[in-house]
């Protein structure tokens, strides 16, 4: 075949007929053809342009779906892939949408032949009458209906003369809005087009192009375009470099949600309390402040959400996001949960950056924030990166609520309310008197939170949830709960502060207790920030000192202006401060006769002025074991033997008498709990006894014995830090569970 005959096997291929149907037809209806010399002898092959019109348009449409196949789009080519254009052929220029159209007008033109064809002589008319109405009612050809829509019999006559003249299937190709057609902008109008275009302030596209034809005129750059061209262009352009589009006119955070790659999250790898969620949401809707001045303000919601189930665990309202709030939120998530989180995945807010969650980097003490005291990772997300927190999407439905709420602000500037709006004095009215210039309380708001965030998690739920409701969840992963003292223990918060004349200075004012009388060193103290009546302090061995209270402060002029109990109070500072002044003078005094004098009388004796030292000489020095690194044999026999000294000495040894808040325990109990010691390891027993000894449990001679044993061996030496913060944080848990008896008046006394 060369490119104006074609062989009957390959008219075979197209029309799906048998090569003899093929030279049956052509000899009966006289097909023009060429004899060509081959190895065979001569062979015939028909002339394309002289087929018949409907095997010639079979065989068009053919050879256009076998190019179209073959195309490829070259490296650097500004068409796009939905417009695929071919560089060569009589396809160039066309995209796939143009050629679908041309094929299915093929189709139809080829169908309406042949039934002309079919119809009788001076009939014709009607057949194309009933062919365009059968076609038309969408049922005889649905697929080309879909595709070409409705047409009339003219329209078809005229696509059967373009093929009579052209004799190309493509010239049927509908060229309205498919592509860009047309000579194309130059290279120095297309630079100025985009320099306009592509501005931070984000011109409208046809002030971008009032600003490139007067950049064009005063460079002499031919301008000879109408504003469509122009504008199809840009557009074409965007849709083909739309992250420099979006990037070059709306900024890093625009092109990150509309353009950028995002990762997705797996949530079938973690567990409910693996990893909890933390942000903070503006209210949209106002509520009294209930501090001075007391007026109506949007507060802050800080909420923990957990991220496996989406389950909205705790939760605080306040006027400003603080680390105080997210605590007390922490605070009420972990007690529902039932367990410590593993992960804590926070915003990167300056609250959540604050040094109370970061850790205290002290000098010489080893403490941290209280992430890690509570044994939570912690994980920020990224700036100005809404998508990795999964936390935003909750609070895009939590506006439901919020535009139920009668002094709702709108989420957003163009979602006011009208009453918020210049000139609605109507709607202002409305409100006024629907409201009566109440607004809502901090209690109401916290009892609607709270009642939506019940229905929520009952709702059911698509994405990983897959239909199932965060409750159901939620409840087959909580926990069995937490110790709920051990846990405002633990949240306390850690700073280093000096001791002064007046104890501790913090929150503006001072804490002070007579055991830190005569102290000005450093030392750690542990406060609850809901509980600001107390704090703990500790020494750099984290001994417990003391709970320091804040200092009564007393009248200006208590004895002239006061009543009795300024003056009462005055009186009682001033006794206590004359206390210390004789306690100083008394220390003073018997530091003096038992320390300094002897001293200086031994140095005289050493220089010979005095003779000898009066009450005899130095005490000999005591050898003792070092038992820094591992025992020798001969060392735990040495250890062993002083032991039994001691549970000998002791036998007849009275018992310890009791401390005055010593608190008696249950007979059974106490029994039960020293029959289980022997059976212990020697750290378990030894952390046990710290207990007992913390809350003033007498304990019996012979476990006091083994706790002397046991503070000689390196095993101890190795774990000293571990059995002081034990002993350290045993005593606040057993004082905090006091304390809260106290309050609620309950009995602690043990039968």
């Amino acid at each position: 075949m060369n490119g104006n005959t074609v062989t009957a096997m390959e008219l075979s291929e197209v029309t799906c007929k048998s090569v003899r149907w093929i030279q049956i037809a052509a000899k009966k209806q006289n097909w023009s053809y060429k004899s060509i010399n081959g190895r065979g002898g001569k062979r015939k092959e028909f002339i394309i342009a002289k087929l018949p019109e409907e095997i010639r348009i079979l065989y068009d449409k053919a050879q256009i779906e076998k190019q179209a196949k073959q195309i490829t789009i070259p490296q650097g080519c500004r068409v796009p892939e939905a417009v695929q254009q071919v560089p060569t052929g009589r396809l160039h220029d066309l995209c796939q949408a143009q050629i679908n159209n041309a094929l299915a007008k093929a189709d139809l033109l080829r169908l309406y032949v042949r039934a002309l064809k079919k119809s009788a002589w001076g009939n014709k008319s009607k057949a194309r009458t009933d062919f365009i109405r059968a076609y038309n009612s969408g049922l005889a050809y649905p697929k080309l209906y879909q595709e070409l829509g409705r047409v009339s019999w003219k329209t078809v006559e005229g696509w059967k003369r373009t093929m009579r003249h052209s004799g190309d299937t493509l010239k049927l190709a509908d060229g309205r809005g498919f592509c860009h057609r047309g000579q194309s902008l130059t290279e120095d109008q297309e630079n100025i087009l985009l320099r306009c275009a592509l501005q931070p302030n984000r011109p409208k596209i046809s002030e971008a192009i009032r600003q490139a034809r007067w950049m064009m005129e005063n460079k002499n750059i031919r301008d000879g375009y109408s504003d469509a061209t122009y504008r199809r262009w840009l557009m074409y352009w965007k849709s083909h470099n739309y992250h420099i589009w979006v990037f070059s006119r709306q900024g890093a955070k625009a092109w990150n949600d509309k353009c950028a790659y995002y990762i997705e999250r797996d949530y079938s790898l973690i567990n409910v309390g693996d990893i909890l969620v933390a942000d903070g949401h503006v209210l949209n809707f106002e509520i009294i402040n209930p501090w001075p001045p007391c007026k109506p303000k949007r507060m802050m919601l800080i909420l923990w959400k957990d991220m496996k189930s989406n389950f909205p665990l705790g939760w605080e309202i306040m006027p400003t996001e603080n680390t105080q709030a997210i605590a007390s939120a922490l605070r009420r998530a972990i007690l529902r949960l039932g367990k410590y989180p593993k992960v804590a995945y926070l915003d990167n807010g300056k609250a959540f950056k604050a040094r109370f969650f970061k850790g205290v980097d002290f000098d010489q003490e080893n403490f941290t924030g209280l992430f890690e005291r509570l044994d939570i990772k912690t994980i920020f997300a990224w700036p100005y990166h809404g998508q990795s927190k999964t936390v935003e999407r909750f609070f895009g439905s939590f506006a439901e609520l919020e535009r139920w709420c009668p002094t709702y602000t709108g989420t957003s500037i163009d979602k006011k309310p009208p009453r918020m709006l210049r000139g609605e004095k109507l709607h202002r009215k409305v409100y006024d008197k629907l409201t009566g210039g109440r607004c809502i309380t901090l209690e109401q708001a916290h009892m609607a939170i709270a009642a939506w965030f019940d229905a929520y998690a009952q709702r059911p739920q698509k994405g990983h949830l897959k239909g199932r409701s965060p409750l159901d969840l939620f409840l087959e992963g909580k926990g069995d709960g937490v110790n709920p003292a051990e846990l405002q223990y633990l949240m306390m918060s850690i700073e280093v502060r000096t001791i002064r004349r007046n104890g501790i200075r913090l929150f503006g004012q001072n804490y002070y207790d007579p055991a830190l009388y005569g102290r000005k060193h450093k030392v750690t103290i542990r406060y609850d920030l809901q509980d600001k009546s107390a704090i703990y302090v500790f020494d750099g061995n984290g001994d417990f000192i003391c709970e320091a209270r804040p200092v009564e402060k007393v009248h200006p002029a208590a004895t002239v202006l006061g009543n009795e109990e300024d003056q009462a109070r005055l009186v009682k500072h001033i006794k206590y401060k004359e206390h210390q002044k004789k306690q100083a003078d008394v220390t003073a005094r018997a530091f003096l006769e038992n320390e300094v004098i002897p001293e200086h009388r031994r140095r005289l004796a050493e220089i010979g002025i005095e003779g000898q030292v009066e009450g005899g000489g130095l005490k000999a020095e005591v050898k003792k074991i070092d038992l820094s690194g591992k025992l020798t044999e001969a060392e735990k026999k040495e250890i062993q033997r002083k032991y039994d000294e001691l549970v000998e000495l002791n036998k007849d040894m009275p018992a310890e008498e009791p401390k005055d808040d010593y608190i008696p325990e249950s007979i059974d109990e106490t029994a039960m709990i020293f029959q289980e010691l022997p059976k212990m390891n020697e750290i378990d027993r030894y952390e046990k006894l710290i207990e007992l000894e913390t809350r003033n449990i007498l304990i019996p001679k012979e476990h006091r014995a083994f706790m002397t044993y046991y503070e000689q061996t390196g095993e101890y030496k190795m774990y000293m830090e571990r059995f002081e913060e034990h002993r350290a944080r045993t005593m606040m848990v057993w004082q905090l569970e006091n304390e809260e008896d106290e309050r609620e008046g309950i009995n602690v006394w043990r039968k």
